[in-house]
């Protein structure tokens, strides 16, 4: 079995492994072998629990909107929600992980993504199955603090492969949760099992965390900057906010624009505080670094493309060619077949990745993602009419993402120190969502834009969404070549100066 494999691969422990140590820019020591074979699999486990949760629920929106009488727009406040919790708690967890340790903060946000679920599976009310949703947002911690405590606490290599693990976890994941929420939809009365699912598969989390992890040496001095986490929160809930709720409230309306504007001069705000502060969220420094601000501008551009890849292609899937003259005429429980190679290419694309990181530099490994993601949006767009195909397409785009969004971490916590790889990591989580949003916001303008009678997206409009979710894949690739020929450059003077 694949993932077996990978598992025994990653958690094999080689002579040589358990003695290497990477030394991060502050100075201080990593590579100490804290944590083995079944720390990997449980932080590989939370990866996948995320996603899980996080994907599982937007199958379910149409049912639970008609269970509470809810429109769309009310109903798309279950996934806003959370969405906005999530950016919250990215900026402040993860600066609390830094400083008082990973371990008990990821302890924390599982509790509190328990509280969540167990509101959710008694809440009669719309406010309620609100709040439930807030509380699971706390999750989104789980993209960054699993990576940052491998990173502090195994060997080199065998990090940089569990990191790669945890996104083949997140892979699977997102599978499991197009999977989980077309089973659980079969039944519309029943999508509170979804969140009696998610109880138990937190409390797995929280068993296997405390039992089988241990926690990172390395704490971040200082206190939290209380101000600039004010500051970053407030500015993502207003960038985030705007663009989500843009389509449904109007560009134009002076909601979306108030709370835009409030977003960008808010972040001017946190930088300007965080040049000033004497322990700020993050350095600005480390941000500027080549081997930062380039994996940030990447995660960015590729999550611009997750929308097109999945949603806009599931959605694709869905049209009745009798009525739209294309599509494929899915049910809801037919497009459950997009996890089998959304869950294959997570897992094949790791395994690649270990022979990448053989062979290459990081930054040409990210580079070899993005190229997969471009290659598999051209297959979308070209070979839109065949579905198996697409679900191919689907499969090598999985591939990729696994492979670029791996490096792009990896690349992230070699460059800072020990003490600010949780807060850096969730910079770059911050860094996807933003761009996740955007991307989801630009390919929903495009297919209104390109829509038919009653506005009903046509095929036009999904071949151009493809087209410019390639054109981000591209401008990702050519950004991280630029930093693979650069990295190229300072090893060969390094080792002409050695």
């Amino acid at each position: 079995m694949p993932y077996g494999y990978l598992v025994a691969q990653i958690g094999s422990g080689r002579a040589r492994q358990m003695t290497e140590a990477a030394v991060d820019p502050a100075g201080d020591t990593r590579g100490t072998a804290v944590n083995g074979r079944a720390a990997v699999v449980t932080l590989t486990y939370l990866g996948f629990t995320l996603q899980l949760l996080q994907v599982g629920i937007v199958p379910l929106l149409p049912t639970i909107g008609k269970q509470l009488h809810l429109g769309v727009a009310d109903t798309s406040w279950l996934v806003t929600s959370s969405l906005l919790a999530g950016a919250v708690a990215l900026a402040v967890i993860s600066r609390l992980a830094d400083l008082y340790g990973k371990k008990p903060m990821i302890m924390v946000s599982l509790a509190l993504v328990l509280a969540g679920c167990l509101i959710d599976c008694f809440a009669t009310s719309f406010p309620l199955l609100i709040l439930g949703r807030v509380l699971m947002g706390a999750q989104f911690p789980m993209l960054a603090l699993p990576e940052a405590i491998a990173s502090d606490t195994m060997p080199k290599k065998r990090a940089q492969l569990t990191i790669g693990a945890i996104h083949a976890g997140n892979g699977v994941g997102i599978g499991g949760g197009i999977l989980l929420g077309a089973l659980v939809g079969i039944h519309p009365t029943a999508w509170r099992s979804f969140f009696v699912i998610g109880i138990i598969t937190v409390v797995i989390g929280m068993a296997a965390t405390g039992w089988l992890v241990r926690d990172s040496r390395h704490r971040a001095a200082g206190r939290l900057d209380l101000t600039g986490a004010v500051l970053l929160a407030l500015s993502l809930v207003g960038i985030l906010l705007g663009l989500s709720k843009g389509p449904t409230w109007g560009w134009g309306s002076p909601r979306v624009v108030a709370l835009l504007v409030a977003g960008v001069v808010l972040l001017l705000l946190w930088l300007v505080s965080a040049g000033r502060a004497k322990n700020p969220l993050i350095r600005l420094s480390d941000i500027l670094k080549p081997h930062v601000r380039v994996p940030y501008l990447m995660t960015f551009l590729i999550a611009f493309g997750v929308y097109g890849s999945l949603s806009a292609v599931t959605r694709l899937a869905q049209t009745q060619p009798a009525v739209a003259g294309f599509g494929y005429g899915f049910t809801i429980l037919q497009t459950a077949w997009f996890a089998v190679p959304q869950t294959i290419g997570a897992i094949v694309g790791i395994m690649l990745l270990q022979r990448l990181t053989r062979r290459g530099s990081m930054a040409v490994s990210a580079c070899v993602g993005v190229g997969l993601n471009a290659l598999s949006f051209v297959a979308f767009a070209v070979l839109a009419g065949a579905p198996i195909a697409v679900l191919t397409a689907q499969g090598v785009y999985s591939m990729g993402t696994a492979i670029a969004l791996a490096t792009t971490q990896i690349l992230i916590v070699g460059a800072v120190p020990a003490s600010e790889s949780g807060v850096a990591l969730g910079i770059s989580i911050v860094a996807y969502a933003v761009g996740n949003s955007f991307g989801s916001d630009i390919v929903g303008l495009l297919l209104s834009a390109f829509g038919g009678a009653g506005g009903a997206p046509t095929e036009t409009g999904f071949l151009v969404s493809f087209w410019v979710c390639c054109g981000a894949s591209l401008l990702a690739l050519a950004i991280g070549g630029s930093l693979a020929v650069r990295s190229r450059i300072s090893g060969a003077a390094a080792h002409a100066a050695g």
